[in-house]
């Protein structure tokens, strides 16, 4: 049963990878955007040439989490839609519906890293980041793009056309641009907190935004991955409290990780890459039983 599965895969994803490359303009335009969005952000974000002093340095670090959903989205969206048809007929000569959405998960993937390759390459040259935190922002951006793969091929799957699919991207990504973080949580209408104002710095709904605990994680690690306190971005200390408390957002839930003290569990970064970790899992789990349910045994 393994060996037939690891078999299915590698043919899956060999033709899968066959199908992006052949088609050369989509693919050619997927790697261009992704350095023009860098130069293009990292050019408007730029308010001064060193990174220590650059005002706009963390809205920088959110848009690029924001691109990396785009990106994710974008490409996985309408995926198993366009696969709809084949898919039903080839289950007929015993193709592995577990196969096919991993192989399809590893072509998406792979391209994304490309994308998200690209980005960070051009952003370090402009605004001038060290290598430590270059490689840091690509693991974050990186986890929330397949986090956002997993989450379009659900969607692909629960949709029955390409419109009812594309009525979908701006319900998942402009309440993660809102709730993401960006925008102080703490002047937010009330209601959002449903009476829990007082006991909670984060609104409920927030709670269940990926992007929010992707951005907790690339500003904390941002100081965390600086060589010293003089290359952190003061901008970013001031956000975290990183010369009074380290306080940022609801990171008080670093308690829970039950690790003892200067282990990297208290690391307010470690903690968020483990909930997007569980996110991307969920969203996976979900997405792989909804396609079998709505596509594979249709």
């Amino acid at each position: 049963m393994t060996k037939h599965l690891i078999t299915q895969i590698r043919y899956q994803l060999q033709r899968q990878l066959k199908i992006k490359m052949n088609d050369s303009f989509n693919l050619t335009v997927s790697f261009i955007i992704s350095p023009l969005l860098a130069l293009l952000m990292a050019l408007i974000f730029k308010s001064d040439p060193e990174l220590v002093y650059n005002a706009f340095y963390p809205n920088f670090l959110f848009f690029m989490l924001v691109t990396s959903i785009f990106f994710g989205l974008l490409s996985s969206v309408f995926e198993i839609i366009r696969d709809r048809t084949v898919i039903q007929r080839e289950r007929l000569g015993s193709i592995s519906g577990l196969g096919y959405y991993i192989a399809k998960y590893l072509a998406l993937s792979f391209f994304g890293l490309v994308q998200v390759i690209l980005f960070n390459v051009v952003a370090a040259l402009i605004l001038h980041i060290e290598m430590p935190i270059v490689l840091f922002n690509s693991l974050i951006m990186y986890l929330l793009l397949l986090i956002s793969i997993a989450m379009g091929l659900w969607v692909s799957s629960l949709s029955s056309t390409l419109l009812m699919a594309s009525n979908f991207i701006p319900i998942l990504i402009i309440p993660q641009i809102l709730l993401g973080g960006l925008i102080p949580y703490s002047e937010m209408d009330k209601i959002l907190f449903m009476g829990l104002g007082e006991e909670s710095s984060v609104p409920i709904i927030a709670k269940i935004i990926p992007g929010k605990y992707a951005y907790e994680s690339i500003i904390t690690g941002n100081v965390a991955f600086s060589s010293s306190v003089e290359e952190i971005n003061d901008e970013i200390s001031e956000i975290v409290g990183f010369s009074k408390s380290g306080g940022f957002m609801s990171l008080d839930v670093v308690e829970m990780a039950l690790c003892d003290e200067g282990s990297l569990c208290t690391f307010k970064w470690f903690f968020n890459i483990l909930v997007l970790i569980f996110y991307l899992s969920v969203l996976w789990i979900l997405g792989y039983f909804t396609f079998k349910r709505r596509v594979y045994d249709a």
